[in-house]
């Protein structure tokens, strides 16, 4: 959205700093221990109709002048007299300077004249005077009267005159305040209005990351990123050296990530604004639907509220914060993340019953470790120590003196995080993902050094398929910040998959996604989701085009793999045999069968065609998004689609074996699970290889890239040290890549067995064959 050029607007922002905020602490930076400079503070209006007087008092800070001299900047918008009554002469805006006649300190007041008695010259004035940002009473722009000047540490976003300083907007450098600031500045019209704000794109985190391209909304992150981050918890920690992540150590201190950090929040794992464990996966920044994508998309820039009247399009009933509380949208129903057994409750509540746990955990450590530990939200440094034991700070133990100081690293951990979910009040729709992933890990590890754990067996760290933010598929390419063209039609989120079915070819998509979007699939999302995208057909990678009924199109465009029989041979015919990959859950490829050629289908055999199935044979059929609510998992569907055929599997879809009856892996059982079968028999080609595999030898790994690797030690199975990439199987040969590709294409394709059992067995028996392994007792559907 482009930046406002009217005479009066003010900061954008994604959330007020609030007059109720808790007690501010200049974060690292004492109160000055020398006397501080005079400087002028006025107060008075800044808007003046043409031919009407306001008067400006000035008081002298730190100092004491006699009298004060005024000027404007332009008299003929605005004259002043000696008294600092402003005439209003034409419309405009000016400013008129302050200067103490004895201290020869100055200021500057704006003013902005308008025509007779008509407010509406004065762009989003009433808002504005409504807003946060113009509380001269708050505590934000108050917190250090008694010194007199706010300093350079906190003027950045605690004053008009030192955000303009950041900004360059007085001539100075760049991305650095050169001087403190004046107390009482409230956010105003110049704030975010002059020629350095509107160049402002690119906002650069505590963490050191730039986010580049935000366009207005850089003017909000500029102060709502927080003033801490995951890296600066590491770096606190390693410069204090504790022997463990659990001996006290004196050189820890309570890292604070301050106040309303909603930009730290929304963009998540690319901004590191909480503390991300290692060896953890984290979401990156929340895309919500067109138009609402930005700090000033849900928020008024002038007032700060929230669109309630906006939110309401796709949240039914929302009018208020309460209401927001309420919100849960179909990528989390079903969903429990606290482990509290409510799924119904809104996912801000989620958030909340997980804090909560953390909190206990806490709590627990510090009871279990050294020293008991409260919390006070209110209160600086917010961590004291909890003399009596109960749990809850009370105001006697709420005081600065009685701070906690027994920090740990794991506490220190843990502590940041929870603040970090505290402290964004608003985190439960800027990114509720994020901070449960924080959260989460937070408990774990401090499960980890407790002898009573918080209990999380029912709590969910992250949601499945299509949602999960965190699964390699959604963030395999956040090295580079983008996904490529040749994996962003399944990769690349909504924008990624729209460009594939509109042009047919990959485009990059130049931020990561947390998965699908609502946007990904459906055409009117919060309107009308009954209008699914249309797809008019599907190119399988064996060349075969397909025009499925229903919206199987739509499903198979990403379930329909990357590699078939055809690119198989093709690379054959080069006469250089390597693994190739069928890649990940094709599904669609596999229910078709050999109406679209993907598995390696050897020459002179008979192969199954297209899944029949009594109940429907569509994805949906199965699928069913509603009944699932859009986890696609078949056991959260199987009330509403499965039980009537298959009551007696008792909701367990492994369990259904009507008619294959045979022993189809040779192990001699025809009543164990379908699955099991194709198991069997995938097991049998593993084997065959490792028969056939020159020395010395292959061994198979489902999660390492590239799968197969040499086997080493010829124990038949892959070990640590031999499951890296350049310990990868080279010794291809043709029989050996058939049957490696119809190999993971039974690993990769779960649901084989249920999508299409005849074809996914004929093809591992026909590997066995072809790898000169033995076939007897097996059966060939």
């Amino acid at each position: 959205m482009k930046p406002e050029k009217s005479l009066v607007a003010v900061l954008l922002s994604v959330a007020a700093l609030a007059a109720g905020c808790a007690k501010l602490e200049s974060d690292k930076a004492p109160p000055p221990t020398t006397t501080p400079a005079p400087a002028i503070a006025t107060t008075g209006p800044h808007a003046v109709t043409i031919g009407s007087m306001v008067t400006i008092t000035a008081t002298t800070v730190n100092g004491s002048d006699s009298a004060y001299s005024f000027a404007s900047a332009d008299p003929g918008v605005a004259t002043v007299d000696g008294q600092g009554v402003v005439t209003g002469v034409a419309v405009g805006e000016t400013s008129i300077s302050v200067t103490g006649a004895t201290t020869a300190a100055s200021t500057s007041h704006p003013i902005v004249v308008v025509a007779a008695s008509d407010k509406s010259q004065i762009p989003y004035y009433d808002k504005w005077t409504m807003s946060a940002h113009a509380d001269k009473t708050a505590l934000p722009f108050n917190n250090w009267n008694k010194e007199g000047s706010v300093p350079v540490q906190c003027a950045r976003c605690h004053s008009s005159e030192g955000f303009v300083d950041y900004l360059g907007g007085d001539g100075s450098t760049p991305k650095v305040v050169d001087k403190p600031a004046p107390v009482q500045s409230v956010i105003r019209c110049q704030t975010c209005h002059n020629p350095a704000a509107d160049a402002l794109s690119s906002v650069t985190f505590p963490s050191g990351v730039t986010i580049d391209g935000l366009g207005g909304e850089a003017r909000c992150m500029t102060c709502h990123q927080g003033r801490s981050s995951g890296p600066a918890v590491d770096a606190a920690i390693a410069a204090a050296a504790p022997a463990s992540d659990d001996e006290v150590s004196a050189a820890l201190n309570f890292q604070n990530v301050h106040y309303f950090p909603a930009a730290a929040t929304l963009f998540a794992g690319r901004a590191k604004g909480g503390y991300q464990y290692a060896g953890q996966v984290y979401d990156v920044r929340f895309r919500h639907v067109d138009g609402y994508n930005t700090c000033i998309g849900c928020h008024d820039p002038h007032s700060t509220k929230v669109r309630f009247n906006e939110c309401a399009t796709c949240h039914t009933g929302v009018t208020d914060v309460a209401g927001a509380h309420e919100i849960r949208m179909i990528s989390s129903i079903g969903i429990d993340y606290d482990g509290d057994g409510n799924t119904s409750e809104g996912i801000y509540d989620e958030l909340i019953g997980l804090r909560d746990k953390l909190a206990a955990a806490i709590k627990t450590y510090g009871s279990e470790h050294h020293t008991p530990i409260c919390y006070s939200p209110d209160a600086y440094p917010y961590w004291f120590v909890d003399s009596d034991g109960d749990g809850a700070c009370s105001a006697s133990e709420a005081q600065a003196a009685n701070g906690f100081k027994s920090w740990t690293a794991r506490l220190l951990r843990a502590t940041y995080n929870f603040q970090l979910a505290t402290k964004d009040p608003g985190a439960f729709a800027h990114n509720a993902k994020y901070i449960i992933e924080l959260l989460h890990d937070s408990i774990q590890d401090i499960n980890a050094a407790l002898v009573v754990p918080v209990d999380l067996t029912r709590a969910m760290r992250t949601d499945v398929g299509h949602f999960n933010g965190s699964s390699e598929a959604a963030r395999h390419w956040d090295v580079n910040d983008q996904v490529d063209s040749t994996c962003s039609s399944c990769h690349g989120g909504q924008e990624g998959f729209r460009f594939y079915v509109q042009y047919g070819v990959g485009n990059v998509v130049p931020e990561t996604a947390n998965g699908l979007q609502c946007g990904t699939c459906h055409d009117k999302p919060g309107t009308d989701f009954s209008a699914i995208a249309m797809v008019p057909s599907v190119t399988f990678p064996s060349g075969v085009k397909r025009q499925e009924p229903g919206n199987d199109n739509l499903c198979e465009t990403c379930h329909r793999g990357r590699e078939a029989k055809a690119t198989v041979d093709a690379q054959l015919a080069t006469g250089k045999a390597k693994f190739m990959n069928v890649h990940y859950l094709p599904a669609g490829a596999v229910k078709l069968g050999s109406a679209v050629h993907v598995g390696y289908e050897y020459d002179g055999k008979a192969y199954a065609g297209p899944l029949t199935h009594v109940g429907g044979a569509q994805c949906t059929s199965c699928h069913n998004p509603v009944e699932s609510h859009h986890t696609f998992q078949i056991t959260d569907a199987w009330d509403g689609t499965c039980r009537i055929c298959h009551a007696d599997a008792g909701g367990d879809p492994k369990k259904i074996r009507l008619i294959h009856l045979a022993d189809y892996d040779g192990d001699g059982s025809v009543t164990e699970s379908l699955a099991a079968e194709v198991d069997g028999l995938a097991a049998r080609v593993l084997a065959a290889m490792q028969a056939a595999a020159p020395a010395p030898g292959i061994c198979y790994s489902p999660d390492i890239y590239p799968y197969f690797f040499k086997d080493s030690d010829s124990n038949k199975a892959c070990s640590a040290s031999e499951m890296v990439a350049s310990n990868g199987f080279t010794a291809w040969t043709p029989t050996l890549m058939k049957a490696s590709f119809n190999y993971q294409l039974s690993r990769k394709e779960p649901g084989a067995w249920a999508h299409n059992f005849d074809y996914i067995a004929q093809l591992l028996y026909d590997g066995i064959a072809d790898l000169g392994g033995s076939v007897a007792g097996l059966t060939r559907p």
